[in-house]
């Protein structure tokens, strides 16, 4: 739940930074009567979190921040890989080869889990419930992640389940400072190929920004069999097409206390896995998906101590899909489009000393426009045959978010949201948080959220049993989510945060049964720890490493498809002014299977990366070179049972040259 005003322990994080410059310069002893003359003139740092450098380990969340020139000094290309930097996070793969991030082993089975909110805007879909088009987003031109481990989000009107991802892009940063103008480009294996620019232009109130970029690729990766009982639909490993062409455009205006935002994506992909597991070896096999929003939105002050803001938000989501079946020409043909109109009026009051409180109302409604799928020639299906039974769903939320400043030590944040939908159960969603800062070095928090996750259409209206089956009067999946966070700060730039929590879930959602049917599976219990270490061992050098067990089960009796043990690192060395070199280390340990899958646990990984970075001053000019998966590791991410037998292959060793100018 991101805070208009965010003000822990009695100053805000913008003083919290300034007196971590301060910190080798005073003494202790002088340093809370500087931190009580500074609490003064709050209402001119009341900016969001998620758009600003404020101190993140204030806030009543377990979360991380990845920043652009961490990660371009790494070699990290896309979202997905600057994502699974972090502890807790992995990836799995589903239908269509579609990727889905995983948070702390939560239903690895099921999609929505988490969500991904670009510019302050949610991009998840209503019929998985999935953001996966976006994973592929260059790093160029995003400035910042700020990624929630855990039960809700930065944004007090967002519900999240298992975790959140913020990201910033260049283009819509409100920081402050002077926005980038840049373009980039990059080649590597696998003929890909990237280019786009970033851009902004300002003049007084007025603002115009925006980003474009283009990538493509044609990746092939080892595939097979499949779960065709026919050896002549089901044949050996072989390479199959995962080709990509993707890009997207961002635009922003700015005017006085007016905005409009928006982002047209297109993602163009082959379907080597398969729509219903079932492979193909036709190169002109594609899933297509274009995700589009434009948010418009007005804020003012109706006095000092209250803001109010209006925004008006337009998504919709077409997705088509064409999946030859061998080896008698039949095919599978998907047409499918959707749209959601939200309208959220928000009030934030800081009237009350110590105290702001932060509330409002989302109203959202959501169709469908087409909803075809056929099978042809004319087998199982007849032609156009609905893909989902209904096509509606309608919700009204309702939300309130106290932060609580007790004294300059301790805050505690309260919030409530409740939701009311028009095909679902109405769901509540309480939320108390405490932070207590001991001393600038020693920050502890307490944390419970009850939160839960709506049934995605999939889940709920399939219609078309090529694979999967839906049940109509499904439950949310529920979770409690207990979480106790230590943070010990060495210096603004070194820390060492040790997170543990507990999750109980209700009503799990997968399809891991004799009829492949999406139910409400029962319930099930996880519980870990996560670590970070960052520091610097040398003067011109950064370290980070990380840690992260968890242990229960997500399915049944196990703890299918995600790791019990994973572990991250990265190095970056500055040899001089112009160059740096660094390195990525992941491991990621064995992962069981569902209780009824017989094949042995999927084997642990290890894979490195290695990056060199020249930076030419004089013209703003960057020039890396990365190695991927330097030792060529041959390692796999899960299948489902009865689907590929090998599970399956992921990318061995790949190279990348990328070059950006700024302006």
């Amino acid at each position: 739940m991101i805070y208009s005003s965010y003000i822990i322990y009695g100053f805000n994080m913008k003083k919290a930074l300034l007196l971590s410059s301060l910190l080798y310069s005073l003494y202790a002893e002088n340093t809370d009567s500087l931190i009580e003359s500074l609490q003064g003139d709050l209402t001119k740092y009341m900016q969001i979190a998620t758009q600003t450098k404020e101190n993140v380990d204030y806030m009543p969340y377990v979360i991380s921040v990845l920043k652009n020139a961490d990660l371009e000094k790494l070699g990290i290309l896309t979202l997905r890989e600057a994502i699974t930097l972090l502890p807790g996070v992995d990836i799995s793969i589903g239908m269509a080869g579609v990727q889905n991030p995983i948070f702390r082993g939560s239903n690895p089975l099921a999609m929505g889990q988490s969500k991904l909110i670009i510019d302050g805007v949610v991009v998840n879909d209503n019929m998985f419930g999935a953001y996966y088009q976006y994973l592929d987003m260059p790093i160029d031109i995003i400035e910042r992640i700020e990624v929630v481990r855990g039960p809700g989000s930065l944004q007090s009107n967002v519900n999240a389940y298992a975790g959140s991802i913020h990201v910033i892009t260049k283009a819509n940063k409100n920081d402050g400072e002077e926005n980038e103008n840049s373009i980039f480009a990059a080649i590597g294996s696998n003929d890909y190929k990237m280019g786009g620019f970033v851009g902004a232009y300002k003049e007084e109130s007025f603002k115009l920004s925006g980003d474009l970029f283009y990538q493509e690729h044609d990746k092939t990766l080892p595939i097979g069999p499949d779960r065709m009982p026919d050896p002549a639909t089901s044949p050996d490993p072989t390479s199959l097409p995962l080709w990509l062409k993707n890009y997207s455009l961002g635009l922003n205006f700015e005017y006085k206390d007016f905005y409009i935002k928006g982002r047209l994506a297109k993602n163009e992909s082959g379907v080597s896995s398969g729509q219903a597991f079932s492979l193909t070896r036709n190169d002109t096999d594609f899933l297509n998906v274009d995700n589009n929003f434009l948010e418009a939105g007005y804020s003012t002050n109706i006095t000092n101590d209250i803001k109010v803001k209006l925004s008006l938000n337009y998504f919709d989501e077409t997705r088509s899909l064409q999946n030859n079946v061998m080896p008698n020409g039949t095919h599978f043909l998907v047409d499918y489009s959707e749209k959601t109109l939200k309208q959220n009026l928000e009030f934030t009051i800081s009237s009350f000393e110590n105290q702001t409180i932060t509330s409002g109302i989302v109203l959202s409604q959501a169709s469908i426009l087409n909803n075809n799928a056929e099978l042809s020639p004319d087998i199982l299906l007849d032609n156009s045959t609905p893909l989902l039974s209904n096509s509606k769903r309608d919700s009204q939320s309702f939300y309130i978010d106290d932060l609580i400043n007790f004294n300059e030590k301790t805050s505690l944040q309260l919030s409530l949201k409740y939701d009311m939908y028009s095909d679902v159960d109405d769901q509540i969603s309480p939320r108390v948080a405490i932070v207590h800062r001991h001393n600038d070095e020693n920050i502890f928090k307490l944390m419970y959220t009850h939160s839960y996750r709506e049934p995605s259409w999939r889940e709920q209206y399939l219609a078309v049993n090529g694979y999967f089956g839906a049940t109509l009067d499904m439950k949310p999946e529920v979770v409690d989510a207990y979480e106790a966070a230590y943070i010990r700060k060495f210096s603004e730039s070194s820390n060492f945060k040790l997170n543990l929590f507990y999750l109980s879930n209700l009503d799990q959602i997968n399809a891991q049964n004799t009829m492949r049917t999406f139910m409400n599976s029962g319930d099930n219990e996880l519980y870990g720890l996560e670590t970070e270490f960052r520091a610097s061992i040398l003067e011109d050098d950064s370290i980070y490493l990380n840690y992260s067990y968890v242990d229960g089960h997500n399915t049944h009796d196990s703890l299918a498809n995600s790791a019990h043990h994973m572990a991250k690192a990265y190095y970056i060395y500055t040899i001089s002014d112009n160059l740096s070199a660094s390195t990525i280390v992941k491991y990621i340990g064995e992962k069981d299977r569902i209780t009824v899958d017989n094949r042995d646990k999927l084997d642990e990984y290890f894979i490195a990366d290695l990056s060199a970075t020249y930076k030419y001053k004089p013209s703003d000019i960057l020039f890396s070179v990365s190695v991927k998966n330097l030792f060529n590791e041959k390692y796999y991410l899960p299948a489902p049972e009865n689907t590929y037998q090998g599970d399956f292959q992921q990318a061995g060793r790949s190279f990348l040259v990328r070059a950006s100018k700024r302006f």
